[in-house]
């Protein structure tokens, strides 16, 4: 019997994975859980994967640009995904060299993801350093799952022009799914004053996963590539444009073994790596590089950013079950982080992070259980941390209950912020009239080696509720969380100061409910309300007081959809925006033999005429479409 059906008290109850790294229901779960599953992704019609979380509730999500996605639980700062772990089947894609999570280059398109589970909350207990405001664990289509063959073709607004070919089969007694995708859009319009922004992202991938199960367990491999291209807006000084080319690479491999029906083990091990290549002309006087002794009034030099950056992860994780009433999890996680810049670091570096956990889940009796975790973890130049998370649960019945939960967790400093050498070098002086051709710009900037982690002390008060008969299922969440050490400022050139002075307090209720009377209707909607107290604007420009979503989907008998969604968010954003907009979305499935085609649909209409998130991310036209084919086989 696999182990995973000893853990299961009720099969109707529905079951989440990753708060805990316990298989659990979620009337137990020791945190605040979201799950977009695949019935969600295919109802909301949504194309970029970071504008999934516009579902979940108190997530801010918005462009800085029209390929650079922003991602945060309870917002914070816009500058980055930095504070958020993000998996996908347990592989971090979190970038440690610059603390953030880039959308854009993860090796996956929005048809490969089979669900997500959205940890609200923080989660270093389970995760590690990073997991600092929660964690998105996204997991991939099984193999077995998914049709022989697909094919798609999307064209739309803003010059979209989306392609995807996946095949699915059987080799050496298991099975695999190979997707290739490419996707190319224009971005944003026009700038605040009228000027064309140029944002344009192209890109192509392939992805790859193979299961296999074997005597006592089962054996994951998956590896993706991707190449895209980034175009970026002028700057005052810039000759060329600063676009980007980067690529993006991983290989996993996961062991499960089931040594009894009590007790499990997983190993995984991952490799991840980024290879980016950013260069431009600039148009600078003499005296910004010290060449006073160069007659001319501006000269050319050649500068880039480039950076390459890997990370290996090793994970261990040994689950076992005591009793009818005890089970545990503990394991450890190692890291290793390397990154080379000479824009940047002036060198190559690396960092090291060990991490040790656990989580241990008792039932008291038949209403209350506790679940009791811990992360200790060592980072080089960082020192050692301790997160705990302790969750007191009241079960009313098996379908619902009530929790508390208190958690600490950090976010760890990373190597720009600590180790940065950011110096630009211009090669290629010209007219260099017989003077040096290699120039070193004035401006630089350093970084803080005596920075301490962010810190968080968060509490909740919550209730899950889970009503078959209705098909119905409901969340509510009251929270109050404090915020120290951050560091909150811009981490550009011109104000490059890392330092741990950021504070925010926030509290707030937020709730969500999903109710599908039958499987025709799908209703999914959710509200936050956030209040925030900072000493610097920077930590709550991108955490609206008021947001919310609904998602509305009918089928009228099998082969035709039609969804409605509405998202609102205020204020969020640098200039205390509105964001507004409705989503529609129709497919209709026409099926011959063994195939089946569909057509859809796409629509997103603003209702406000404020920018997103940023003053330069204007749309000309209120209402962006797209329609698409896909042949299944």
């Amino acid at each position: 019997m696999p182990l995973h059906a000893s853990f299961l008290t009720n099969e109707e109850l529905p079951i989440v994975l990753t708060p805990a790294r316990l298989k659990q229901n979620r009337s137990e779960v020791p945190a605040s859980v979201s799950v977009i599953d695949r019935d969600m992704i295919d109802a909301s019609g949504l194309r970029e994967i970071p504008e999934l979380f516009r579902l979940i509730p108190g997530t801010s999500v918005g462009a800085r640009d029209g390929w650079n996605y922003v991602v945060s639980y309870h917002g914070s700062n816009y500058r980055d995904s930095r504070r958020m772990q993000v998996l996908i089947d347990g592989r971090s894609v979190y970038q440690a060299g610059l603390a953030t999570v880039d959308w854009n280059d993860i090796p996956i398109t929005i048809e490969d993801i089979e669900r997500i589970e959205v940890v609200r909350g923080p989660a270093t207990a389970s995760y590690g350093a990073n997991a600092f405001l929660g964690v998105i664990n996204i997991i991939t289509r099984h193999p077995a799952d998914i049709d022989h063959l697909e094919a798609s073709v999307e064209r739309g607004s803003e010059h979209t022009e989306n392609y995807r070919l996946s095949h699915a089969g059987e080799y050496l007694g298991g099975h695999y799914r190979v997707s290739v995708a490419s996707r190319h859009d224009d971005g944003f319009d026009i700038r605040n004053n009228g000027q064309e922004r140029l944002d344009s992202k192209t890109l192509q991938l392939i992805n790859t996963r193979y299961e296999r199960q074997l005597n006592s367990g089962s054996l994951s491999l998956s590896l993706g590539y991707k190449e895209g291209r980034v175009t970026d807006d002028y700057s005052d000084i810039d000759v060329t444009s600063p676009d980007s080319k980067v690529d993006d690479y991983y290989f996993s491999t996961k062991i499960e073994n089931e040594l009894s029906v009590f007790h499990h083990i997983k190993v995984q091990y991952d490799f991840s790596g980024q290879q980016q290549i950013h260069r431009w002309t600039a148009k600078i006087p003499p005296y910004y590089t010290n060449l006073n002794q160069n007659p001319a009034d501006f000269i050319l030099v050649d500068a880039n950013e480039d950076q390459q950056v890997n990370r290996h992860d090793i994970d261990f994780q040994d689950t076992y079950i005591w009793s009818e009433s005890l089970r545990s999890v503990a394991g450890v996680h190692l890291k290793q982080s390397r990154v080379s810049s000479e824009t940047y670091y002036g060198r190559t570096l690396k960092s090291n992070n060990y991490q040790f956990f656990y989580n241990l889940e008792k039932k008291l009796s038949d209403k209350f259980t506790v679940n009791s975790g811990g992360s200790y973890e060592y980072q080089e130049d960082i020192g050692k941390n301790f997160s705990p998370r302790i969750s007191f649960h009241y079960h009313i019945n098996k379908k619902n209950s009530l929790r508390y939960i208190y958690s600490e967790a950090i976010r760890t400093p990373d190597l720009l912020e600590t180790s940065a050498n950011w110096t630009y070098t211009g090669r290629n002086v010209r007219p260099h009239n017989g003077g040096p051709t290699t120039a070193i710009l004035l401006q630089t900037a350093q970084g803080n080696p005596d920075l301490k982690p962010e810190l968080i002390q968060s509490r909740e008060i919550g209730y899950y509720g889970n009503f078959p008969v209705l098909h119905l299922q409901w969340d509510v969440k009251i929270f109050s969380d404090q915020l120290e050490q951050l560091m909150s400022n811009s981490i550009s050139l011109a104000r490059f100061d890392p330092i741990n002075d950021g504070y925010l307090k926030q509290q707030g209720i937020e709730t969500e409910i999903d109710y599908r009377p039958s499987h025709q209707w799908l209703i999914h909607a959710n509200y936050a309300y956030i209040t925030d107290e900072s000493n610097t604007l920077t930590e709550t420009s991108f955490t609206p007081r008021n947001s919310a979503s609904l998602l509305l989907s009918y089928k009228y008998k099998p082969d035709l959809q039609i969804s409605i969604s509405k998202y609102y968010a205020k204020e969020i954003g640098t200039a205390a925006n509105k964001f507004s907009r409705t989503d529609i979305m129709i497919k209709k499935i026409i099926k011959l033999r063994k195939t089946e085609i569909e057509l859809g649909y796409a629509g997103q209409y603003r209702h406000d005429d404020d920018s997103e998130l940023l003053r330069d991310n204007i749309y000309s036209n209120k209402l962006r479409q797209s329609v698409s084919v896909t042949l299944r086989y």
